[in-house]
């Protein structure tokens, strides 16, 4: 079963500092250098994607429920209904004039934070050069 989008952007969360104590300063340097860069990649090919469909696409949450057997009070199995949270993704509408906008926003965007990306990697290179 996937888990709902909250539980998991949780446990990202919580296995962020793990996985980042295993980095080294320089591995952990670029990173975060690059990290805006690669949220804006996210969202220029997040836009692009809904331009391209012509509707933009959101995760909800829904209940599904079915039936299996379970273990009664008494120890015996017995029928029972059982509740599951599923996420789905549904089209929604969008106004394409203000995707497009949005769209030449982020790339603009892009374009400084990639310099500024570069030059902070660079500083990452020097500061913390191996060697």
């Amino acid at each position: 079963a996937r888990l709902p989008p909250m539980t998991r952007a949780i446990a990202l969360l919580l296995l962020l500092p793990l996985l980042a104590a295993c980095a080294s300063p320089r591995e952990r340097c670029i990173a975060d250098a690059g990290r805006e860069l690669a949220v804006l990649d996210r969202l220029i090919a997040e836009t692009r994607a809904t331009l391209s469909r012509g509707y933009a696409l959101r995760e909800e949450d829904r209940p599904v429920s079915y039936y299996t057997w379970c273990a009664g009070e008494s120890g015996k199995a017995v029928w029972c209904r059982q509740v599951d949270i599923r996420t789905e993704r549904v089209p929604v509408a969008v106004d394409m004039a203000a995707e497009r906008r949005k769209l030449a926003d982020l790339e603009a965007r892009r374009t400084a934070e990639a310099a500024r990306a570069a030059a902070a990697i660079r500083r990452c290179e020097a500061a913390y050069h191996e060697g």
